[in-house]
């Protein structure tokens, strides 16, 4: 019997004018959800047209059959991407006929698209409407998109067809549909999103963080954005230095993978996630003022990962509030001065910027630096930090005392005028409360615990 593998798809091939991207747009899924937005460079795109017009071989666009209802087909762009936006530029008047095509015709060079209507150019107009067309492969088996290993299939294919554009780990990992790591990054670093349900890419992410917007100083050409929140999403899940190498957070992206992930967003649920999110609204909001010189300070990898982690060890160690804040931005403004000069001046920082490895131990030398620098810089500019109490819950034992002490009525129920009987908790729900709370510095000792429901518990936050 004969070596025959069985495929997991058929294909077939298809001949697609131009000008159908255009007429039938709404039937071509240009981006889906494992690949990136790319857009090519002008001299790119007009080589394209060149190619096109000459007839010169252009490879085949792949397309998948995706059957979104009974009687409602759509084709999904796995590869051609690039190619079909620049016929629709071309087509959209925005892109004019490159001048290498004049050996051709000396009408074509700068005539763009609307320009063909012309008398004298209706020849031309006629060939481009009737005669520019693609050769497509249209995988046709795998059409159902809500189906997970359909979807695997797809974004298989995709990989495969990138080997001769070399991706970097993160656009790997960001066709990884299945991880929910992954959806969380995408979400809240990615320009773009996909919207699973409906089948359609959305191409302004309205949940994308603050701090990528205004205060990250990369672009996010090839999801830098997405890599620089992933392995700050590590130091989260490590608690502190942790390996932020390519290779590490691969791994942890692909960790997180499971049958229901696609379209899964409930890693934001995740305290590290949680935790990150809060940490970078703090940074935002310290710099809310000076957006413009934070981007100036926080555009080096490396460094942006030093700062972060000064900061998560400050905030959750000790009493910072405004002026605190307002040290800790002098600070990175003066410590960012120092180490980006060249050379560097400063003997105590020539070790730090010898190396810009993300593995454990290079972060975790950068963090003792950089912590030393930040404790000398506040005494310099005679700046006492309060240390918060390390124990911040009450154990057993200071509960039990605090609820008798208290005779388990909640403190804000009685102020609010309510009857014993009404303001009293059931041990069950009864939550210990720091009078002054933990984060302005105090103590977790009986006699700075009261009584508080749940409700009043969460209205009070960290307020006194």
């Amino acid at each position: 019997m004969p070596f025959s593998p069985k495929p997991d798809y058929d294909i077939v091939p298809r001949q697609i004018l131009i000008r159908n991207f255009t007429s039938l747009r709404a039937k071509y899924i240009s981006r889906p959800p494992y690949q990136r937005k790319t857009v090519w460079s002008r001299r790119q795109q007009s080589l394209l047209l060149d190619s096109l017009f000459r007839r010169s071989y252009i490879p085949n666009i792949v397309l998948r059959e995706v059957r979104l209802k009974t009687n409602e087909v759509v084709f999904e762009v796995i590869d051609g991407q690039q190619r079909i936006n620049t016929v629709r530029r071309f087509l959209a008047g925005d892109l004019p006929l490159p001048d290498t095509l004049n050996d051709i015709d000396v009408r074509l060079p700068g005539k763009r698209y609307f320009q063909l209507e012309d008398k004298e150019l209706v020849d031309i107009k006629e060939f481009v409407d009737e005669e520019l067309s693609y050769e497509a492969d249209l995988v046709k088996g795998i059409n159902d998109p809500f189906n997970q290993n359909h979807l695997r299939i797809a974004s298989n294919i995709f990989w495969r067809l990138q080997l001769g554009d070399k991706l970097n780990n993160m656009e790997v990992a960001h066709a990884r549909l299945f991880s929910t790591v992954r959806n969380f990054l995408v979400r809240y670093a990615d320009d773009y999103d996909f919207d699973i349900h409906t089948y359609e890419p959305i191409e302004v992410n309205k949940h994308k963080h603050k701090f990528f917007q205004h205060l990250y100083g990369r672009k996010n050409n090839r999801m830098e954005h997405l890599t620089m929140l992933g392995r700050l999403l590590l130091l989260e899940s490590g608690d502190g230095p942790a390996d932020l190498r390519d290779s590490a957070l691969a791994e942890f992206i692909k960790s997180a993978e499971s049958t229901d992930g696609i379209g899964n967003y409930s890693f934001e649920k995740n305290r590290h996630a949680k935790s990150l999110l809060k940490n970078l609204d703090l940074l935002c909001n310290i710099y809310r003022q000076d957006f413009q010189i934070g981007r100036q300070v926080f555009g080096i990898d490396y460094l942006v990962v030093s700062y972060y982690l000064l900061l998560r060890h400050l905030h959750r160690n000790y009493v910072l509030r405004a002026k605190g804040f307002d040290l800790f931005k002098a600070f990175i403004f003066d410590f960012h001065s120092r180490i980006t000069a060249k050379p560097v001046q400063d003997l105590n920082l020539r070790r730090f910027p010898e190396s810009r490895q993300m593995d454990t131990s290079s972060i975790e030398e950068r963090h003792r630096i950089i912590r030393y620098e930040f404790f000398s810089f506040a005494d310099a500019n005679g700046f006492e930090i309060k240390v918060k109490d390390a124990n911040r819950t009450f154990d057993e034992r200071e509960r039990l005392d605090i609820y008798m002490r208290g005779n388990g009525i909640c403190r804000m129920c009685k102020k609010e005028g309510k009857s014993e009987r009404e303001a009293t908790v059931k041990w069950s729900e009864f939550e210990a409360d720091h009078v002054l709370p933990h984060s302005e510095g105090g103590q977790t000792l009986i006699e700075n615990g009261q009584v508080l429901c749940r409700e009043h518990n969460r209205r009070k936050g960290d307020k006194v």
